[in-house]
């Protein structure tokens, strides 16, 4: 038996410093199950926590390592002990204060985007200001701040009280034999407490990938550990020898003109069988955070997009459109080049493969215009825009002679008010317009401007609200806006002589993850498709005289092939988009980082079929069955090898078509 007297004061220290930082850790991941809790079983939930606090006992091991040295320091000549001490307390107190304030940035992170911090996370300070005022608005800044300095206050008190009756209590006497023991036993419980397991293998961050809810996964995740893990991953760009076995898949499904296997070519020559002497314009309305759950006429039952819902009844509606990968600047990126981007990071932000050819660039004879309430330097949007699309002028907040309301800049209401003033005051009228309207108020903050043209918030029991699939009130009345937006657009664009000869082209740049809504399948929520899939509506006064329903699987790669094809356009095709009115298309891509494991894979209107990035294997999944999260893949084998062919073959023709698109 151990007599605790004789323990020597450095190790009661340094057990009590892990003791100490361990605790804060358990508390921090009890603060995460409360903040973030999700119905799961009992028996995750508790799985869950036994991965999670042995990875905050590695943390607190690692925290106190600075410690140890520091109090090694005194067998040194010319170290005193009183360095030590001075030495340990500000080295501990800055290490516990960084960490605690890591948390609080990860569980904002998590909040706003449903998953831990990872070596992405430095996209944000590519765009610092604009983060910062989005935090700054969504947020209790001030309440947090005060929030983490009580906290280090505290654990800073009790550290140096710990330092009182430790390290500043006199030396106590011990054996040789004692000083070893105490030693060996320091070792092996630093070890095992690092170690994480009893096993062969150490505790890894793949362990708390036991299940397929992102919730528990995250429950069980260290932020610093993880944030640390992904720093040193590294992804291929792209396996040359990979594109070459898919190039016999990719370019039959493409429809390739003339197939070359050596030089790898995916060009289509595609000639209007039509040819227009008038050209409509085309305005495209990228619409933030539309998922679509959210719409009426796909039966939410709060009915939130009246107006949405009356051009989806009246044009052409595809409740069946993706995106590939859940990120406005991965949905931009992929809507002006037609590849899904499927990056490490998003490409618009990648330098070496700024050089993009944009079917945009083929609508010769239009006058172009993106337009985007804040700034373009976002996500390097200007560069992505103004570089690659021929003639294409940038209009930002600068040029908007219009009051900022939040971060985005300004409302969207204003933005639309603009593309109307645009398009009945351009200077050349023979000239057909091409407008990309990016919109930013359905997102946090979800700032309703005071100058709203009578827009009435509504108030929503939050019962009502999360059965519906939203998560507050104030995201309900940010889509009640946009819509109310998107109504007073068209009614100032009735009154000019543009509406009738326009084709007007609105989609989602992806959904989010809210609470399941009761009205949409079990695959919405389930396979996590609410954040992918999107509406994609296609009214035309003059062109559309059939209102249709496509249902039939299409992801935004299709988006500018499918305007081409309307507006009866000639264009060479290079991309892995396809006109989807006028071929047989019944397919998407997407990555799905939702659900775990991370995958990529494909959707049709029966099948989802998922492929594990971590080379697992991978999953058919009936999204038409009572049970869509049912592996059905040795049920359907000759449909899951096909989807798994081709999704493989999308996969890494994607990733090289980013670096050979050039224009």
């Amino acid at each position: 038996m151990i007599n605790i007297v004789n323990i020597s004061r450095r190790l009661k220290y340094l057990f009590g410093i892990t003791i100490l930082s361990w605790s804060l850790f358990i508390v921090l991941r009890f603060s995460f199950f409360f903040l973030f809790y999700e119905p799961s079983s009992l028996i995750d939930i508790l799985k869950s926590f036994w991965i999670g606090i042995r990875f905050d006992l590695r943390l607190a091991i690692l925290l106190s390592l600075p410690c140890l040295i520091i109090t090694i320091g005194p067998i040194v000549k010319y170290w005193k002990f009183s360095y030590t001490v001075v030495a340990a307390n500000w080295t501990y107190s800055l290490a516990l204060t960084s960490a605690i304030f890591f948390y609080i940035f990860d569980f904002a992170t998590y909040g706003y985007t449903q998953q831990r911090i990872d070596i992405t996370v430095f996209t944000l300070l590519e765009n610092f200001t604009i983060s910062l005022g989005m935090i700054w608005e969504s947020y209790p800044v001030i309440r947090l701040l005060l929030l983490v300095l009580i906290l280090c206050a505290l654990f800073i008190k009790i550290h140096n009280w710990l330092i009182d009756v430790t390290l500043k209590k006199k030396k106590v006497f011990q054996t040789k034999y004692q000083k070893s023991f105490q030693l060996i036993l320091c070792f092996f419980i630093y070890i095992f407490g690092f170690w994480g397991t009893i096993s062969q293998y150490m505790l890894l961050w793949s362990d708390a990938f036991f299940s397929r809810s992102a919730f528990i996964s995250a429950l069980a995740l260290n932020p610093v550990l993880y944030f640390y893990d992904t720093t040193t991953f590294q992804e291929a760009d792209f396996e040359i020898d990979k594109v070459k076995e898919s190039y016999p898949i990719i370019s039959n499904y493409l429809g390739t003109t003339n197939p070359d296997i050596n030089n790898l070519n995916y060009v289509r020559e595609i000639e209007p069988s039509i040819k227009l002497s008038n050209h409509p314009n085309v305005v495209i309305i990228f619409m933030e955070s539309v998922g679509l759950n959210r719409l009426g006429i796909a039966g939410n039952p709060l009915k939130a997009t009246p107006f949405l819902d009356s051009l989806s009844s009246n044009g052409i509606f595809s409740p069946k459109f993706y995106i590939p990968w859940v990120s406005t600047s991965r949905s931009v990126f992929t809507m002006l080049t037609g590849i899904p981007d499927v990056a490490r990071r998003t490409s618009s932000r990648n330098p070496i493969i700024r050089d993009q050819y944009s079917i945009i660039s083929e609508f010769e004879d239009y006058e172009k215009y993106y337009m985007i309430g804040g700034s373009a330097s976002w996500a390097n949007i200007r560069s992505l825009v103004s570089y690659n699309i021929k003639q294409m002028k940038l209009i930002e907040m600068d040029d908007i002679n219009r009051p900022r309301v939040d971060v985005w800049g300004v409302s969207d209401l204003d933005l639309f008010k603009e593309a109307d003033n645009i398009l009945k005051n351009k200077k050349e009228l023979s000239k057909p317009s091409f407008i990309i309207i990016q919109t930013a108020g359905n997102h946090r903050p979800y700032t309703i401007p005071d100058d709203n043209d009578g827009f009435i918030v509504n108030n929503i029991k939050k019962d009502s609200l999360n059965k519906a699939g939203f998560k507050s009130v104030e995201q309900f009345n940010a889509m009640r806006l946009l819509d109310h937006s998107i109504g007073t657009f068209f009614e100032l664009a009735k009154e000019s002589s543009y509406y009738e000869n326009t084709i007007f082209v609105l989609f989602g740049d992806h959904g989010t993850a809210d609470p399941q809504a009761e009205h949409m399948g079990l695959e919405d929520y389930e396979l996590k498709l609410r954040s992918y899939n999107v509406p994609l509506i296609i009214f035309s006064p003059k062109i559309i005289q059939n209102p249709q329903i496509i249902n039939r699987a299409s992801g935004l790669s299709d988006l500018i092939p499918t305007i081409a094809g309307l507006c009866k356009i000639p264009y060479m095709n290079k991309t892995i988009g396809r006109d989807l009115l006028s071929s047989d298309n019944n397919l998407a891509f997407l990555v799905n980082k939702k659900m775990n494991p991370t995958s990529y894979g494909v959707i049709d209107d029966q099948f989802y079929l998922r492929v594990f990035r971590d080379g697992s294997g991978y999953e058919l999944h009936n999204i038409l069955d009572k049970n869509p999260i049912k592996n059905v893949r040795s049920i359907f084998p000759n449909e899951a090898d096909s989807l798994k062919k081709i999704a493989d073959a999308i996969y890494h023709t994607s990733k090289y078509m980013l670096y050979h698109n050039n224009n």
